[in-house]
């Protein structure tokens, strides 16, 4: 649904549009400095109108973090499907890793509200770990513990394999920070960043 202007009255916004562009900006900001009164005349909406469609701004960011974990979640899987079947458990190793930061690269507003939340404590860091990190930690677990049973990674936790992952997504979470490099490494190269980043990983768990 594309967004409807009416002669004389403000534009009619999807409530995807209005989602997307509250992300983008509890990302930017945070959920203190958040203005969803700014937002309102960002999208040229009456004051009113974001608080009518989705009620309190904590309810608003429930649901932007919602929307932007499921496209991250998409794209995961889509990241993640084309890899060929029939990977042995270290190369499922590398693609989940390799995916994961594919999805972070294009989704950087996921990391920048865990950067945000993670150094305190409530609902809005519980709902994101709940959405964004549980669902596949099964799975994943479970691949971590046949790898260390075959001796072929050294005892990496959940926790290490998260923070060195989410810490190779940092250029796209800090993009002006990751240009301070171009004098020396040349422009950020996405795809061969990735790569570079996930056997970067790979190796330093793998057990000697």
């Amino acid at each position: 649904m594309n967004s409807v202007r009416t002669r004389g009255r403000p534009p009619i916004k999807t409530d995807d549009e209005i989602l997307r562009a509250a992300l983008r900006s509890f990302a930017s900001q945070g959920f203190e400095a958040m203005s969803v009164r700014a937002l309102n005349a960002e999208l040229g909406l009456s004051h009113e109108t974001i608080s009518q469609r989705f009620g309190t701004k904590q309810s608003l960011y429930f649901a932007a973090a919602e929307l932007g974990v499921a496209c991250f979640n998409a794209s995961f899987a889509e990241a993640r499907a084309a890899w060929p079947e029939g990977l042995d458990d270290l190369e499922q190793l590398r693609a989940t890793i390799h995916s994961f930061i594919t999805a972070a690269s294009q989704h950087p507003e996921i990391g920048k509200l865990l950067n945000q939340e993670g150094p305190g404590d409530g609902a809005r860091l519980d709902q994101l770990m709940a959405t964004s990190l549980w669902p596949g930690a099964d799975s994943l677990i479970a691949l971590i513990a046949r790898l260390r049973q075959q001796a072929e990674i050294r005892p990496v936790t959940l926790r290490e394999l998260f923070f060195l992952s989410q810490a190779g997504a940092a250029p796209f979470n800090l993009p002006r920070l990751a240009t301070a490099f171009d004098a020396i490494d040349g422009p950020l190269n996405r795809q061969t960043y990735i790569t570079s980043v996930t056997e970067t990983i790979i190796e330093g768990i793998r057990q000697r």
